[in-house]
């Protein structure tokens, strides 16, 4: 919503990284790029992809996040770059909002659920463990059966690891303010129902593919019920739990998967020991 948000305002690339490499120099292990709409960035002659490759490559860190991308103006070549480059964390969010073609529009979305969804075909292709959350609203003005099906049929075919669902509810001076609220409360409460349903469903059997897998998470706090346990996360965004008290927060560290609940997985350290501070 612009009118809230104001124009879209890009800072300098030098400024980006002159500060990124100093938080480095503070001992900053991984960075993330904020901004309402990252993948428009653009200065002068830097657009986000430039940018991307040039934070990832600065000295000492280890894992590169960003947030959150539109998908109109995502492309193949971020894709590449993300599969390329060790240190950009396997995991994007991509908002899809709706399944429906006709509540796109409606939205203003500027893009087709079939040119969303190529765009996630191709970066599935070239990789595998690539892993997607998104956002959706359910109920939308004049959201029918059938374009809430098609709304599941997205959420079956590209799995997320993780969905934020919403009921639609009016923002002032929006353009969808000026259509009538027309789905039913309860409609939207039962579809909102069946999206939660499915996705549990779905991180169930995302989250048992990696017992007994070997992963790199970057401890980032300590369990505050479990003395002696620390978290990390996996580049992928999975919080792992490890009991080893002499871990420190920063420390990259292998673990082996045995255990996997929700969204949550467990953890043992494996021989290696934690990369350099």
């Amino acid at each position: 919503m612009p009118y809230t948000r104001g124009r879209e305002v890009s800072r300098e690339a030098e400024n980006i990284l002159r500060e990124a490499r100093a938080l480095a120099a503070q001992g900053a292990r991984e960075i993330w790029l904020l901004g309402q709409n990252v993948n428009s960035y653009r200065a002068g002659e830097w657009g986000f992809c430039e940018l991307l490759d040039a934070v990832s490559q600065v000295s000492g860190v280890l894992r590169v996040r960003f947030t959150s991308p539109y998908p109109n103006d995502w492309n193949n070549a971020l894709s590449d770059l993300m599969a390329a480059r060790k240190t950009i964390c396997n995991q994007l969010h991509l908002p899809f909002q709706s399944g429906s073609d006709r509540i796109l529009g409606l939205m203003r979305r500027q893009h087709t659920i079939e040119e969303y969804l190529a765009k996630i075909r191709y970066m599935r292709a070239i990789n595998p463990g690539l892993e997607l959350s998104t956002d959706l609203i359910v109920g939308f003005p004049t959201e029918s059966d059938a374009d809430f099906e098609r709304t599941l049929e997205v959420l079956r075919e590209v799995r997320y690891s993780l969905v934020f669902p919403f009921k639609y509810s009016p923002r002032p001076k929006t353009k969808a303010s000026e259509m009538p609220d027309d789905v039913p409360l309860e409609v939207k409460d039962e579809r909102l129902k069946r999206v939660i349903e499915l996705q549990q469903q779905i991180d169930g059997e995302n989250t048992a593919r990696y017992l007994g897998s070997e992963q790199e998470i970057l401890i980032d706090s300590a369990s505050t019920k479990e003395r002696g346990t620390m978290i990390g996360r996996t580049d992928g965004f999975y919080s792992v739990a490890v009991h080893e008290p002499s871990l420190e927060i920063g420390d990259l560290v292998p673990v082996r998967i045995t255990e996997a609940s929700g969204h949550w997985l467990r953890g043992e350290v494996l021989g290696a020991a934690p990369a350099a501070i």
